[in-house]
């Protein structure tokens, strides 16, 4: 009786397949979504075509991210007219941005939910099967949501029973421990996404990543738009010696179990020099790595984009983390082509990542979005400029990121090994404490190990190395 119990409960589990678009963010947001949805009896699925439930947890930072979705939407609707009881969930900043507009526009959405609103997620999934209409939550928290809250501690135990979305083993995590931005960059819809900066309470992050060490990680990345104002919205008073983020940081690296700590995205004028000390004294456990927008190498250009850094700021916050070791790796985020930008300002770009030497960049031509100031700034570049802009930037970086990749040939590294490979037997990949990725053929189980390795060979892309 007990086996035929089983098996009908898990013949009525209904499928949900998730896409997701953009930030790591909303990564952890969807594997957030699938654990609540598992309260309304959804399992995972990779196959579209068994699929109940398609959720879209969607980017809006660029416009042909959000041409991507309602390409998207537009095949799903021949879906749902073969099969009428397929349920299409609209996730992510797109919703937040357009949600409305787009299910009165497009009858076949059932569900809308934006960023700041997943919590109610189960409760739209309810209302959409009792009503037949389509379910929206969309609009701005005052506060983080809370774990205290029952539905939304159960929804953080669910998780670490989740499989990651990416269908790698869950050796490295995501946690959000903010939500919004208060930079208002002028080329940036974030703060119209996803609205103010909301950070959730020190504890709650700390208890979330120890749930999830638990549970099997190795490796955990803190996320926030920017991750270094963390708690500033939490105190009041004098600020103390160590910023919030330091003191969550080093709280979160005690814990005992957890190999690596990552964090992203970090603003550079809130890069504090307490945090670049942090490196130095967690070594083991923050690794050799941080990923820093500088967005442009000009200070007129930085000005006009409201970065509230100059170039020799930036450049300041770079000496903090090589003071000590000379191949701290730094990646960044550059944009080439921002209105009014001149081939001579462009230039600067050029010489600051010639000058700093990042490890890898990502790098694209200005996109123009609703709202922001810089959409109705004159002196628009057009789009052929850009391109040779970006290319000249591209090749530049691929020749610097393979330069450092050949220095480390020869040399002995700890790797964290993230996953297996999906195409190869016995091989696994991992990543080196200043985030190379190492390609390592291995005839016995290494996953979520900490191994030493010899490169024997280096790509612009990866390491391979051997074990030792």
């Amino acid at each position: 009786m007990e086996n035929v119990t089983q098996k009908n409960a898990s013949e009525s589990k209904r499928k949900v397949h998730v896409e997701t678009w953009g930030c790591q963010m909303n990564v952890a947001d969807s594997e957030h979504m699938l654990g609540l949805l598992t309260t309304q009896n959804y399992e995972l699925t990779q196959d579209e075509d068994e699929a109940d439930l398609f959720l879209l947890n969607t980017c809006h930072i660029r416009d042909k991210a959000r041409h991507k979705v309602v390409s998207r939407l537009g095949r799903l609707a021949k879906k749902k007219k073969e099969n009428p009881n397929l349920k299409i969930a609209l996730a992510g900043c797109v919703a937040q941005a357009e949600g409305k507009k787009l299910a009165a526009e497009l009858s076949h959405i059932d569900i809308v939910v934006s960023p700041s609103k997943i919590q109610e997620l189960p409760n739209l999934v309810k209302q959409n099967k009792e009503t037949g209409t389509t379910a929206i939550a969309v609009g701005y928290e005052k506060k983080a949501a809370s774990s205290s809250n029952a539905e939304a501690k159960g929804s953080l135990e669910l998780r670490k029973d989740m499989p990651t979305l990416s269908g790698r083993d869950e050796v490295s995590r995501f946690i959000n421990i903010a939500q919004g931005c208060n930079n208002f960059c002028t080329f940036c819809v974030v703060p119209y996404t996803r609205g103010k900066e909301i950070s959730r309470p020190h504890d709650e992050v700390v208890n979330e990543a120890k749930m999830l060490v638990k549970s099997g990680a190795k490796e955990l990345s803190l996320l926030g738009q920017n991750v270094n104002s963390y708690g500033l919205d939490l105190e009041s008073g004098e600020p103390g010696p160590k910023s919030p983020f330091t003191r969550l940081l080093e709280s979160v690296s005690n814990i005992d179990g957890l190999e690596r700590v990552r964090f992203t995205t970090s603003n550079p004028h809130d890069f504090t020099q307490d945090l670049a000390n942090l490196f130095i004294e967690k070594k083991s456990v923050m690794g050799e790595y941080l990923h820093l927008p500088v967005q442009s190498g000009n200070n007129r250009i930085l000005e006009e984009m409201r970065r509230k850094v100059t170039r020799e700021e930036f450049l300041q916050r770079v000496s903090w983390l090589r003071e000590h070791n000379p191949e701290f790796a730094i990646s960044t985020d550059i944009i080439v082509g921002f209105p009014t930008e001149t081939d001579q300002e462009f230039q600067d770009t050029l010489d600051l990542v010639e000058k700093v030497k990042f490890s890898f960049g990502f790098y694209f031509k200005y996109s123009s979005r609703p709202r922001t100031p810089a959409a109705r700034m004159g002196g628009q570049v057009s789009e052929k400029v850009m391109d040779v802009r970006l290319a000249k930037l591209n090749s530049m970086q691929d020749q610097i990121t393979e330069t450092w990749n050949k220095m480390q040939l020869g040399k002995e590294k700890e790797v964290l090994v993230l996953y297996p490979s999906r195409k190869e037997e016995n091989v696994f990949y991992g990543r080196t404490p200043s985030y190379r990725l190492v390609k390592i053929p291995a005839k016995r189980d290494i996953l979520g190990k900490l191994v030493s390795v010899e490169i024997e060979s280096a790509s612009r892309t990866a390491l391979v190395g051997k074990l030792i």
